[in-house]
């Protein structure tokens, strides 16, 4: 194997794993920490590590953007990080972590759709794919036999479904508006500010909500492993991983994690939390899997990217 081969492959596993991974350290960090606070102090810390190392190696000249820049950034952060994933960290209190790994999976779906909304000609198998995913995530959505996460009704369990899917519908929206928008050329500089601002964002709703920095600061080591991973492995490290792939490999072998992420996330889920999955979860689980996988491979074929932030 070649060594570019070789690298392209380290990268992809990083990013299974840390991207797969994050599921069960948001599941960990907010059994005892308060959710918006703690994923608003995560994007923050992360954000600014991120800043400095960049500054440090790179030069800090690259952050000098334009006030326009700065506030599509922040409207960025705040759509694609601070709404999608602060959904997810309050959602995962009820919902088991395979069913919200595989309501997120279906991220290029709405990407596509969007994209044919906008005027774009569908490539047949891509439109097979968005019209079979939508009948998969119909199975997932259905709360009957779902074993909810700390004795939720069935009825809560539906409502946060539903969040974790609008706010996963935010994020592509904002996925599908990054490149018409002025924003700073530089990704790791993109990355950086979105990051800081979710952070603010979190950090306001989470206070505003009546979370505490006490009990922030008072949580379980469980906790703070999980709050620690978050920043280290499912921001730093995998962010500077998916960065370097798209400059270095097919859009269609990138993407490959909307589809082995949510496998690696529903594996975790059953040793770590020993979730059961119902056979309506598993069989639009898997619909959605391979309409992602229809879609991507039949949408890779054009410049258009079907990709956005990850958690």
């Amino acid at each position: 194997m070649s060594t570019l081969k070789s690298k392209i492959a380290g990268a992809l596993l990083i990013m299974y794993i840390a991207w797969g991974t994050t599921y069960i350290a948001i599941a960990y960090a907010i059994e005892t920490m308060p959710d918006l606070l703690s994923m608003g102090l995560r994007f923050l810390t992360a954000g600014v590590l991120q800043f400095i190392v960049v500054g440090l190696v790179s030069g800090f000249a690259q952050f000098k953007i334009t006030m326009r820049q700065f506030w599509n950034t922040a409207l960025l952060g705040t759509m694609m990080l601070a709404l999608s994933l602060g959904s997810v960290s309050m959602g995962e209190h009820v919902v088991p972590i395979s069913v919200a790994a595989l309501i997120i999976s279906t991220q290029p779906l709405w990407t596509a759709l969007l994209r044919f909304m906008d005027g774009d000609k569908p490539h047949p198998m891509s439109l097979i794919g968005v019209i079979a995913g939508f009948f998969g995530l119909v199975f997932i959505l259905q709360p009957s036999g779902i074993t909810t996460r700390n004795g939720a009704s069935h009825s809560e369990l539906l409502l946060w479904m539903i969040v974790i899917l609008l706010g996963n519908i935010v994020w592509a929206i904002g996925s599908f508006f990054t490149t018409r928008m002025d924003t700073p050329k530089r990704p790791l500089v993109l990355t950086s500010y979105e990051m800081v601002t979710a952070g603010f964002v979190l950090i306001l709703f989470g206070l505003g909500r009546g979370q505490n920095i006490n009990d922030f600061l008072d949580a379980s080591w469980q906790s703070w492993a999980g709050w620690a991973y978050l920043i280290v492995i499912g921001s730093l490290i995998a962010y500077s991983a998916f960065n370097w792939l798209l400059g270095h490999a097919p859009i269609s072998l990138v993407s490959t994690y909307s589809y082995v992420n949510p496998i690696v996330a529903t594996g975790l889920g059953l040793v770590f939390f020993g979730e059961k999955i119902t056979s309506k979860v598993l069989l639009g689980g898997l619909v959605v899997l391979i309409s992602v996988a229809l879609v991507i491979t039949a949408e890779s074929r054009s410049k258009a990217p079907l990709m956005g932030e990850n958690l």
